[in-house]
């Protein structure tokens, strides 16, 4: 304050008169949001922050919304310097031709929002980072691209390590990795879906030796969760450290994860840190016992992440054992076991270094032991959506002994307005999920939006007491909102959509299912949302006049009536 006064009475001691490197040392340590707020105080800080600029090595635009065009886009790749190894694009407002502006020695690169898009969009990232490039991550929902988009990829950044791929029921997947493989021999993480066991077979005859693997399956065919497949994994990848395997289709007859099964990843003790299993049939589920899960546990002491999820004879004491066994874990996931309040008491005590836990769907958890994990004292992430036991007193425990939480699901739970003052507490809290709590109301909102400002994602679907008074609330206090889940709030109406348009510009995703009070009028408010992606309006009655309408002035987004693609 005292060099601004001799400043202003003519002094010469101002920003102005400070070289651009110390300003440049000052403004480096601030987030990146934090930069363009400074560069629109005044000139100076303006040519620094564009100084500072060129001197990141990693830039996250995963986040940036509209105002990431292809202008914007060129304009920002002129000012990163070469020292930039590390970008996070979303690709949504881009076209393909924006991404010739990608920079020359990137090293890992991660598009998302790729959803209207060409094959031109991968030789353009081909052609500026083939000599560079050794992770890359890609994921888009429709548009134009090929499996041949990505052969060119691979034929050119022959030095991928890391390749992860997300795509909707179009893309050919199994080709991608395919050609990845045998294109890149250094290929050691892999992230795909629907893979095939000839897929696997191929990556392996190409001398590939993954180190992480993450694979979903979704449709019958591909790669399922069972004995044998564990067994190949374990046998082709001699130095697996990460292995997540999610099956979501509940189909019985390709085989079961059983004892045998778990007790083969011993084999990989010495390497393994992260093991995730998630089972959908509940018939390959009762087929591994306690004594296989203790026996995993004591023989991979080094694990870090551990997923075992919808294990129904998994409960108290394999749980102790891995506890005490593996005391460096980081994240722990036991959604739909029968673990009881001993597990969590046991928990808190011994797992210090404890970020992420998820219990869902746990039946027989009471208040006592959700308040537990109030004791763990370093938690981000919590989910006890579904589980038992979750009430206003629990809520406080976890809140007020984790005030570094960043995502919470408690979803369906006897909570009230009561407990709400303690989540926003939490100001760091980016994903907060309490759908089902039908005793929360616009008090609730109004605590929540004054103290959870970072929020990106919040669901309060069929909470009953919600208006729109404290929609408004939230939308104006909550203004980084990406995604927002209101089914079956049945209060709401137009107002409510008008203000979370018109307050959160990063608006992405909105769902209304059950509204019933929305009319025609409310196309109006999303026509000013310039980030919207997907809309679902649910049974609300509008006319076709005005979903044609909106349907013509926005063709990509995803708009959802009645249930139906419109």
């Amino acid at each position: 304050m005292e060099m601004e006064g001799r400043a202003m009475n003519g002094g010469g001691t101002g920003l102005a008169s400070l070289p651009v490197e110390v300003l440049v040392r000052v403004l480096a340590p601030l987030q990146r949001q934090d930069w363009a707020r400074a560069a629109q105080a005044c000139t100076v800080l303006r040519a620094a922050c564009i100084s500072v600029l060129g001197t990141v090595t990693s830039l996250d635009l995963k986040n940036a919304g509209a105002s990431l065009d292809d202008e914007c886009f060129a304009l920002l790749a002129t000012r990163v310097g070469n020292r930039l190894r590390r970008l996070e694009l979303d690709c949504w407002h881009l076209s393909d031709g924006a991404l010739a502006n990608v920079p020359e020695g990137l090293e890992e690169l991660a598009l998302c929002g790729c959803d209207h898009h060409s094959d031109e969009m991968l030789a353009n990232v081909a052609r500026r980072t083939h000599a560079t490039l050794w992770r890359f991550a890609w994921s888009g929902f429709g548009g134009r691209v090929t499996a041949a988009g990505f052969q060119e990829i691979a034929l050119k950044c022959r030095n991928i390590t890391s390749f992860m791929i997300d795509a909707g029921p179009g893309m050919d997947v199994n080709s991608v990795v395919c050609a990845v493989a045998s294109n890149c021999p250094a290929l050691s993480e892999l992230s795909a879906y629907d893979l095939t066991t000839k897929t696997f077979f191929h990556i392996f005859s190409c001398k590939v030796r993954l180190k992480r693997l993450r694979h979903k399956r979704r449709v019958g065919g591909a790669l399922p969760v069972t004995d044998s497949t564990l067994s190949l994994l374990i046998r082709m990848c001699p130095l697996l450290e990460e292995l997540h395997l999610v099956d979501k289709t509940d189909v019985d007859d390709t085989g079961n994860v059983t004892d045998s099964g778990l007790l083969a990843l011993t084999e990989r003790s010495s390497t393994l840190r992260t093991l995730k299993l998630k089972l959908a049939s509940s018939s390959s589920a009762e087929h591994c016992s306690e004594v296989a899960v203790m026996e995993l546990a004591s023989s991979c002491k080094h694990l870090t992440h551990v997923e075992l999820s919808n294990f129904k004879k998994l409960s108290d004491p394999p749980v102790y054992e891995l506890i005490q066994r593996c005391p460096k874990l980081v994240d722990l996931t036991l959604d739909g076991t029968p673990i009881t309040d001993a597990s969590l008491d046991l928990l808190a005590l011994h797992s210090r270094f404890l970020r992420c836990i998820s219990i869902k769907g746990c039946k027989k958890l009471s208040e006592a032991g959700l308040k537990a994990l109030g004791q763990c004292g370093i938690l981000e992430s919590v989910n006890a959506g579904q589980a038992s036991g979750v009430t206003d007193a629990a809520l406080i425990a976890i809140c007020e002994g984790n005030p570094g939480l960043k995502s919470l699901v408690l979803s369906h739970g006897s909570l009230s307005d009561a407990s709400l003052q303690s989540v926003a507490m939490c100001t760091h809290m980016e994903e907060l999920a309490l759908h089902g709590c039908s005793r929360i109301s616009n008090s609730g909102l109004s605590l929540i939006a004054m103290g959870c400002v970072h929020l990106r994602f919040i669901s309060l679907s069929y909470c009953d007491h919600i208006s729109d008074s404290g929609v408004i609330s939230l939308a104006i206090g909550c203004p980084r909102l990406v995604k927002v889940r209101l089914d079956g709030c049945r209060l709401l109406s137009n107002p409510s959509v008008r203000a979370l348009c018109q307050y959160c510009p990063k608006l992405r995703h909105l769902s209304l299912q059950y509204c019933v009070k929305l009319s025609d009028n409310v196309f109006q408010h999303l026509l000013a949302a310039p980030s919207l992606r997907f809309v679902d309006l649910g049974r609300a009655k509008f006319t076709a006049d005005g979903i044609t309408s909106y349907q013509q002035q926005k063709p990509l987004v995803e708009l959802y009536i009645n249930g139906v693609l419109g």
